[in-house]
């Protein structure tokens, strides 16, 4: 994988290929690598794939719920597990496919239009599955894109990531230094693809040069706030810059939420480092000089829950995928404190809960580790809320 830091954004990209992609489950069906006929040659299909993949795989289970059922208990327990190990592999499926999956921290996501209840919430209030909101029949991938409409999903690929703070956009809003680091990295990648080809050492899934995008992912979201920045003024140029870059570069351009907090660590210190205008909104030292990951507030701080949830109202009509929210609390929360946070949040972003029995996410950074989990707000259960005695601290 490449990276190169320019005026305002990081580009990351791979040297010989796509980036990221996607792809339904479909093509796990087909002849000797069939998930019924041979599952270990079906896992190392998906290990081989997602090892060319340095952003990641998508695999959509789009799958009608009777093909795994015909499958024994014993052996759809077992590939879901199998699954769960392989590295860069994130899952995608419909609340009728969650109930067969094991316990455990699984990277996967369900794709429902209301909030997870009963057996479904408890699984992912737990932290075990995220939940994506999802309106209408379109597949959207947090952190990747958004899959062309249809039955069947087809393979999609991005080319690479570009991340840069919310500050930048006056600055990047020509577009032409993007245009021309998107133009020599997509080049690279091309050439390299083809070698790779013509070598045959490439997977058996379809690749058009014109269907493979790139994503532009936002960072320092509470930044932009605290300097008096407007949320429409931002998003109206977000899309004159996506229109502008599909126009030049002639592939699609999926916006999002960039939830690496490295690589917002990183446009921090850039600013800092080259007085480029939007370091004033960064906090004064000894905080350390680094923009927040995607839209809301920091999830390794212990701020209200609203806070780390909040996302400006307006994302739905500019951003191709909802924004990624991982809030940590000190123990599981409540259905109905999950309902009344959510109905201060709408619309609803990517949600995945982190229990103090899960291990956070990395990369630990020494400058902005975890707080501990007691130290986070719970959120609270109104069906349940008692008021305390006046003399209660006294007994």
């Amino acid at each position: 994988m490449t990276e190169n830091e320019g005026k305002g954004f990081i580009l990351r990209a791979a040297t010989d290929g796509p980036w990221a992609g996607w792809a339904g489950s479909r093509f796990l069906e087909e002849g000797l690598a069939s998930v019924h006929a041979a599952p270990g040659r079906a896992l190392a299909r998906l290990m081989n794939l997602a090892a060319l993949l340095p952003g990641g795989f998508g695999l959509i289970w789009d799958h009608p719920p009777a093909w795994m059922e015909a499958l024994p208990a014993e052996s759809r327990q077992g590939w879901w597990e199998a699954i769960s190990a392989v590295p860069g592999l994130t899952l995608h499926l419909r609340p009728e496919f969650a109930a067969q999956l094991p316990g455990g921290a699984f990277r996967g996501w369900l794709h429902a239009p209301e909030m997870p209840e009963g057996p479904l919430g408890e699984t992912w209030r737990q932290g075990v599955l995220g939940w994506v909101p999802q309106t209408g029949a379109t597949w959207h991938l947090p952190d990747l894109g958004t899959p062309a409409p249809g039955d069947e999903v087809p393979p999609g690929w991005l080319w690479g990531e570009v991340a840069l703070p919310l500050g930048a956009l006056s600055t990047l809003a020509s577009g032409e230094a993007l245009i021309a680091a998107l133009s020599e990295a997509q080049g690279a990648a091309e050439r390299g693809l083809a070698q790779r080809m013509s070598a045959g050492a490439w997977v058996d899934l379809p690749f058009l040069r014109r269907a493979a995008g790139w994503r532009l992912a936002l960072v320092g979201g509470i930044e932009f706030q605290r300097a008096g920045g407007a949320w429409p003024a931002a998003f109206g140029q977000l899309r004159a810059l996506k229109a502008l870059l599909q126009e030049r570069l002639k592939t699609p351009i999926h916006l999002g939420a960039c939830s690496d907090p490295r690589i917002a660590a990183l446009l921090g210190r850039q600013a800092l480092r080259e007085g480029l205008p939007w370091r004033a909104s960064l906090p004064l030292p000894p905080a350390p000089g680094a923009f927040t990951p995607g839209l809301a507030a920091d999830p390794r701080d212990p701020a209200p829950l609203e806070a780390r949830a909040l996302q400006p109202a307006a994302w739905p009509d500019t951003l191709d995928h909802p924004p990624t929210i991982l809030l940590r609390v000190p123990a599981v929360p409540p259905e109905a404190g999950a309902l009344a946070m959510l109905a201060q949040i709408q619309p609803s972003p990517a949600l995945r809960w982190l229990p103090p029995d899960l291990p956070p996410p990395s990369p630990f950074d020494p400058d902005r580790p975890w707080s501990l989990p007691a130290a986070f707000p719970f959120p609270a259960d109104p069906g349940n809320g008692v008021q305390r005695g006046l003399f209660e601290d006294f007994d």
